[in-house]
C-alpha cells in the first residue's frame, strides 16, 4: 500500500507528476508506483526506457565501415560472377562453388547490409512489417548456412582430386558441382525456416491509464517466441553448421597435406638413393607428374 504524501508540500525525491497522482485517491487505488512513473513519462521517454535509444550511438563509425566493406565486396564479387558467367573456360567445378559463394556474399551486401544500417539508424519503429522481419531473418540465416556448406563442399572436392585422383574423374565434374550447389541452397533454405519462425514484430503496450492496446511506434523486429526454443535451435545449427563443417574441413586438409608430404618424401628418398638416373624411377616420376596434370586439368574443366 503506497503511503499518501502531504499534498501541500513539494518532495524533491518524487516527481511533480507522481506526487499529483498520489494526491488523487481514485488513481492511487488503480496504479502501482511503477505504473504511476510510466504514466508520467512522455512517449519518447517510455520507449527509451524499455527499448533503449532510437538511434545507435555507433551508427556513424559502423556506417563508414559498412560502406568500405560494401564497395570492396560488391565490386569483387560482381566481377567474379561476371568473369565466370561470360567465359566458358572459367566454368570449372571449383569456380562454380566460388560463384555460389559470391552470390551469397552479394545477397548480404545488397540486401542484408542496408537492413542492418536501417535498424541502427532507427531501432524502432520497424516499418517493413512482419514480412520484412521474416525476410531479414531468413536472408541472414540462409546465406550464412549456404556459405559454410559451399566451403565444405569445395574442400571435399579438393580432397577427392588430390587423394583419389582416379575417382575425381567421375566425381569432380560440372554436372556434379551444380547438383551439390543446388542441394546446398535447398538445405540452407529449409534450415533457415525454424529460426525465422521464432521472430516477428513486438510492440509495447500502452502505459496503464493511457488506454488499451499497443504502441505502433514501438514496433521492433525481434524474437517473439519462448527463449528456450531459440536456444535449442541455435545449439542445433551451431553443431550442424559450425562444429561439424569445421571438423570436416580440418580433417580433409590434414589428409591432403599428408598425401602431398608423402609424395614429396618419396621423391626425396628416390633422389637420395641415387635412383634419379634409373629409367624405372623416371617412369614413376613421369607418372606422378602426369597424375598431377590430370588432377589440375579435371579441376579446370
Amino acid at each position: 500500500m503506497i503511503a499518501k504524501p502531504n499534498c501541500s508540500s513539494t518532495d524533491s525525491s518524487v516527481s511533480r507528476c507522481v506526487q499529483d497522482l498520489l494526491c488523487n485517491t481514485s488513481v492511487v487505488l488503480n496504479l502501482s508506483e511503477v505504473e504511476m512513473e510510466e504514466f508520467c513519462l512522455n512517449q519518447d521517454e517510455y520507449l527509451e526506457k524499455y527499448l533503449g535509444p532510437r538511434r545507435s550511438p555507433m551508427f556513424l563509425p559502423v556506417c563508414i565501415t559498412y560502406l568500405l566493406i560494401f564497395l570492396v565486396g560488391a565490386v569483387g564479387n560482381i566481377l567474379t560472377c561476371i568473369v565466370i558467367a561470360r567465359n566458358k573456360v572459367m566454368r570449372t567445378p571449383t569456380n562454380f562453388y566460388l560463384f555460389s559463394l559470391a552470390v551469397s556474399d552479394l545477397l548480404v551486401l545488397l540486401l542484408g547490409m542496408p537492413l542492418e544500417l536501417y535498424e541502427m539508424w532507427s531501432n524502432y519503429p520497424f516499418l517493413l512489417g512482419k514480412g520484412g522481419c521474416y525476410f531479414k531473418t531468413f536472408l541472414f540465416e540462409t546465406v550464412c548456412f549456404a556459405s559454410i556448406l559451399n566451403v565444405t563442399a569445395l574442400s571435399v572436392e579438393r580432397y577427392i582430386a588430390v587423394v583419389h585422383p582416379l575417382r575425381a574423374k567421375y566425381v569432380v565434374t560440372r554436372t556434379h558441382a551444380k547438383r551439390v550447389i543446388l542441394s546446398v541452397w535447398s538445405m540452407s533454405v529449409l534450415c533457415a525456416i525454424p529460426n525465422t519462425s521464432l521472430h516477428g514484430i513486438f510492440t509495447l503496450p500502452l502505459p496503464k491509464g493511457k488506454g488499451v492496446g499497443a504502441m505502433p511506434t514501438s514496433a521492433t523486429c525481434m524474437l517473439v517466441k519462448p527463449r528456450w526454443m531459440y536456444n535449442l535451435i541455435i545449439q542445433i545449427t551451431t553443431l550442424l553448421f559450425f562444429f561439424i563443417p569445421m571438423l570436416t574441413i580440418s580433417v580433409l586438409y590434414l589428409l591432403i597435406g599428408m598425401q602431398l608430404k608423402r609424395e614429396k618424401m618419396l621423391q626425396v628418398l628416390e633422389a637420395k638413393a641415387g635412383l634419379g638416373q634409373d629409367s624405372s624411377s623416371n617412369v614413376r616420376s613421369q607418372q606422378q607428374k602426369t597424375r598431377r596434370q590430370q588432377v589440375t586439368k579435371m579441376l579446370c574443366k
